[in-house]
C-alpha cells in the first residue's frame, strides 16, 4: 500500500486549516507549523464574521476602477461563491449555528447605493436598497441577499480540533522558524524540531514574505493594520440588527454575536477607539447603552497588491503560496483550500491567482 504523502502547511490561521483540511480529505499527513501558540491568534482572531463574496472587490481607498481591477475583482467573487457553498456545509458538518443570511452596507447617500448597486449588479451580485430604522439604523444601504456570516475564531477552533482528530499535527511556538531545500524537498527547524518534506505550503499570512525571502523567493505583500472591540451585548436586545453592517466610508463593520458585539476593521487602522467613534456617530441610540469593551484587538491584515489573493505554485517546485486575502479571508479561506489542495495533490492548473515569483 503507497504510504500517503506528507505536507507541511506554514500558517494555522483559517487559510492553513481549510487547506490542511482538504488535503488530509484527499489522503495526505499533514504538519501544519504556526509562530503563535494555537490556531486562529491573527487575523482570524477578531474577525467580523461576514462571509461576503459581495465585497470581492478592493477595499483600498486609492483604488482603481482597471480593467485589471476589475477581472482580479471578477475571479475573486467566483471563487468567494465556490467558498461560501464548502463554508456553509462545512459549518453544519462541525455542528456550529446558522446564522441569518444577509450583510448589508451603509453607503454615504442614496444615489451613492444606486451607484454602488449598478457596480454590483455587473458582478453578478445581488444587491438591494434599503433604509430601514433598524437593520441599518435609518441610513441608506446597499444590501447582499446571498451573503452570509459565522463565527471564524469558533469555526477555526472546532476546525483545528477535528483535524487533529483525524491525525493532523500541530508544532506551535514556532516563532523565527527555519526553511532550506534539502535533496528531495524541504527541512523546516522549528520549535527544536526538523520538519521535511517534499511540499510546503506558506499560508502564514503576513509573515509569508519573511518565511520565502529564506529560500530567496521574493512575496509583494502589503501589511494592512485594522482593529476590533467587543462589548457586552446591552441588556435590552431591542433594535439590534439581524445581520452584519459594513459602513463605507470607514470600510469597517458591526456584528452582533451571540455574547458579544463587535466593531472590526478599518484600512490603516491601529487604535480601535476610531471605529468606535465612527459606529457611535452612525448609531448613538446603540451605542449610548453599551458600556466599555470587554476587549480591544489591533492585527495586521496581507493584502495583495494585485487585488486578489495568491494560490499558487512557486518558481520553487514543491513550494506554494496561500497568502494575500486581505478582508477577504473568512470568506476565500474554504474555497482557497480546496484550489491549493488540488494543485498539490492533482496537478491542478488554474492561474487565475498566480504568483509570478
Amino acid at each position: 500500500m503507497e504510504e500517503a504523502q506528507h505536507i507541511i502547511v506554514i500558517g494555522a490561521g483559517l487559510i492553513g486549516l481549510c487547506t490542511a483540511d482538504v488535503l488530509i480529505a484527499r489522503g495526505a499527513k499533514v504538519t501544519l507549523v504556526d509562530a503563535r501558540s494555537g490556531p486562529c491568534e491573527g487575523t482570524s482572531f477578531s474577525n467580523s464574521g461576514m462571509i461576503h463574496p459581495s465585497q470581492s472587490r478592493s477595499w483600498a481607498p486609492d483604488a482603481r476602477e482597471t480593467k485589471a481591477a476589475k477581472d482580479a475583482a471578477q475571479v475573486t467573487t467566483a471563487l468567494a461563491v465556490r467558498s461560501r457553498a464548502l463554508l456553509l456545509d462545512r459549518r453544519k458538518q462541525l455542528g456550529l449555528p446558522k446564522r441569518a443570511s444577509g450583510c448589508l452596507q451603509i453607503q454615504p447617500t442614496i444615489e451613492a447605493a444606486r451607484q454602488f448597486q449598478a457596480v454590483q449588479t455587473d458582478m453578478g451580485v445581488r444587491t438591494d436598497i434599503v433604509m430601514h430604522p433598524v437593520e441599518s439604523f435609518g441610513l441608506p444601504a446597499c444590501r447582499f441577499p446571498d451573503d452570509s456570516s459565522g463565527d471564524a475564531r469558533a469555526f477555526g477552533f472546532a476546525l483545528a480540533d477535528d483535524l487533529a482528530a483525524r491525525g493532523a499535527r500541530f508544532v506551535y511556538d514556532a516563532e523565527g522558524l527555519n526553511i532550506r531545500r534539502t535533496d528531495d524537498g524541504f527541512a523546516i527547524k522549528a520549535a527544536g524540531q526538523v520538519i521535511s518534506s517534499q511540499h510546503v505550503v506558506v499560508a502564514a499570512g503576513v509573515g509569508s514574505p519573511d518565511i520565502l525571502a529564506k529560500l530567496d523567493v521574493r512575496l509583494n505583500l502589503n501589511r494592512v493594520s485594522g482593529a476590533a472591540a467587543d462589548f457586552a451585548l446591552p441588556e435590552d436586545m431591542e433594535g439590534l440588527p439581524s445581520c452584519p453592517i459594513m459602513d463605507a466610508q470607514s470600510r469597517s463593520a458591526l456584528t452582533i454575536f451571540a455574547d458579544r458585539l463587535r466593531v472590526s476593521g478599518g484600512w490603516g487602522v491601529t487604535d480601535p477607539t476610531v471605529l468606535i467613534a465612527r459606529w457611535t456617530e452612525i448609531a448613538p441610540g446603540l451605542f449610548n447603552r453599551l458600556n466599555d469593551p470587554i476587549s480591544t484587538w489591533t492585527g495586521e491584515r496581507p493584502m495583495s497588491p494585485v487585488g486578489r489573493p495568491y494560490i499558487s505554485g512557486t518558481s520553487l517546485p514543491g513550494l506554494w503560496v496561500n497568502t494575500g486575502h486581505g478582508h477577504m479571508g473568512w470568506t476565500l479561506c474554504a474555497g482557497s483550500g480546496e484550489l491549493l489542495a488540488e494543485m498539490v495533490l492533482e496537478g491542478r492548473v488554474d492561474r487565475r491567482f498566480a504568483f509570478a515569483g
